[in-house]
């Protein structure tokens, strides 16, 4: 059957091929469209986490304007303070320090010998106990030993007031003062979803959290009705569970759950979640961050979960347009295709695979008469081109006089070794010998009994060897094995093995053949001419050293 005849299934193909196309078209568009959707929700929680930064960033500026006057209005409270201090003293004092303060407020704290806030402007943190924050009880510790002049904490949320704080703490005798300034964190930072809502329609729910030294704080919008420093301790190891779960982080034994999550942030500021069967997006954005020094160490972490339907709307319309069109073309194209498939398309993928094995086309079924023709004009080229192949590869590669490879195919084979080596690290060796006055030799038994020499001796290595190592003629009585996967202690064991086994044939009556030889494993700063001169002359260093012996580069 010829292939003209079946020209009339021409425009069914057409029409195969086209659904083909179209079908690929709408998985490309499907692809895309999810693509941008996430590029859209990457695109929207940087425009928020930048939003978010130029908020904090003020308010850090704002702590950074009152830095020197708290210090200095701490030094005045420490110099004025007496032992016999009363809550009027404070009360007082804390009028002194927030005189021409106009956007916060300062709070005044005593801190007693055991680590308790015993008196306060802030009644709420009476009876904090500092010695459950381990890391700030070694900082009273320094400050107490003169290690430090004074403290400076990192900013810290109030989840029952919703103030923004930083605490400056000086060591007095057995006491420690701190006085904390405070900034009304809803008025720098625009953390409520109903109003970012405004600006990101796609926001469904947003959740900062403040990491500092061993703790995480979560800002919340709702001040909490009294403070309770186990609820607090119990919420951060929620928080903590949380994150950890949410980025698949793992614990460490040498760091602590906080420190991991900021390791994770410090070397990725974005982390995104998708949720394609519920068309949610989470996405973890590292605000802010400072690691000037380790006592005021922070992140700001935002958690926001954007909705994915947002973006998709736009392109539903597109999409099941052209899901209805690829519906209505699919029954014409998978009869076509099928019919193509078994007449056509399956034939050709089985030669092609055949033709990989180089070895004569077998079909069976079904064949067009152009088929037949070139499967059996190419199974009598293909047999041909082997018989011409196999000759000429005896002719270049294989020395006529004693079966060993020729010098072309040792070149062949060292540069493929080599390249092993550059890829893999695979070890190789290689070894060179000659016959020990082989002119001699030729001189008084003649040629022909030479020749009887190199094809005797050359049978004998070959039956030291294993299947993979390869011996090579390189010159008229010289001879190269190349040994894969074999080190330079090996190698050297099999050069002695064939000095004693040539040392002990008998290849001329009453005379003994011996061979001298050079040994050693390529290195990988050699290449093919350094590696073969190196063996080279380890070879004629064993021909100056009285003949009969194996020279390796380290022996």
């Amino acid at each position: 059957m010829s292939l003209k005849k079946f020209n009339i299934f021409i425009v069914l193909i057409s029409l195969s091929i086209m659904s083909l196309l179209y079908i690929y078209i709408a998985q490309k568009l499907q692809v895309s469209i999810e693509a941008q959707v996430k590029r859209s929700v990457r695109t929207t929680s940087v425009e928020l986490r930048q939003q978010l930064f130029n908020d904090f960033n003020t308010l850090e500026m704002r702590f950074g304007h009152y830095e020197e006057s708290s210090l200095k209005k701490l030094q005045k409270v420490v110099n004025t303070l007496t032992d016999d201090v009363s809550a009027e003293t404070l009360a007082d004092l804390m009028k002194t320090i927030n005189t021409n303060v106009y956007d916060g407020h300062y709070d005044l704290f005593i801190i007693n010998s055991d680590k308790v806030i015993s008196m306060s402007t802030s009644k709420g943190d009476i009876g904090l106990d500092f010695k459950a924050y381990p890391y700030f009880s070694k900082e009273l510790d320094q400050l107490r030993s003169g290690g430090i002049e004074y403290k400076i904490s990192a900013p810290t949320f109030d989840e029952y007031a919703l103030d923004m704080a930083q605490y400056y703490i000086m060591s007095m005798d057995d006491r420690w003062v701190m006085i904390g300034f405070v900034l009304p964190f809803g008025e720098y930072v625009n953390y409520k979803v109903d109003e970012l809502k405004k600006t990101f329609p796609s926001l469904v729910d947003l959740d900062l959290y403040l990491l500092t030294y061993d703790n995480i704080q979560h800002i919340n919008t709702t001040p909490l009705p009294a403070k309770d420093l186990k609820r607090s301790m119990q919420q951060k190891d929620q928080y903590a569970n949380m994150i950890m779960h949410d980025l698949h982080l793992k614990k460490s034994p040498e760091s602590s759950v906080v420190e991991v999550i900021a390791g994770n942030f410090s070397e990725h500021n974005i982390e995104l979640i998708h949720d394609d069967i519920r068309q949610k997006s989470v996405v973890y954005t590292l605000v802010d961050s400072s690691f000037e020094e380790t006592s005021d160490d922070f992140m700001l972490i935002s958690k926001a979960v954007f909705d994915q339907s947002v973006y998709l709307a736009e392109y539903s319309e597109l999409k099941n347009l052209m899901y209805l069109f690829i519906t209505f073309v699919y029954f014409f194209m998978i009869l076509g295709f099928f019919l193509i498939y078994k007449a056509v398309i399956e034939k050709i993928s089985t030669i092609e695979k055949q033709m990989y094995h180089d070895e004569p086309i077998e079909l069976k079924g079904f064949l067009f008469s152009e088929f037949s023709y070139f499967l059996s004009r190419y199974n009598s080229f293909l047999l041909r081109w082997k018989d011409e192949v196999k000759r000429l590869n005896e002719i270049t590669l294989q020395d006529e006089l004693t079966g060993c490879a020729n010098r072309r195919f040792f070149n062949q084979k060292m540069k493929e070794q080599i390249d092993l080596h550059r890829r893999y690290d695979q070890v190789f060796s290689m070894i060179m010998f000659d016959i020990d006055d082989f002119k001699a030799i030729n001189d008084t038994y003649g040629h022909t009994e030479g020749d009887n020499v190199l094809k005797q001796m050359a049978t004998d290595v070959h039956e030291q060897l294993r299947v993979s190592d390869v011996l090579c003629r390189i010159g008229g009585e010289e001879f190269a094995i190349i040994l894969p996967e074999t080190d330079r202690k090996s190698a050297i064991f099999v050069a002695e093995k064939l000095r004693k086994v040539i040392a002990s044939a008998h290849y001329i009556e009453n005379e003994q053949v011996t061979i001298s030889l050079g040994v050693d494993s390529y290195d990988k700063t050699y290449d093919f001419n350094t590696f073969y001169q190196i063996v080279d002359k380890l070879l004629y260093r064993s021909k100056e050293g009285g003949k009969n012996c194996v020279n390796s580069s380290n022996a």
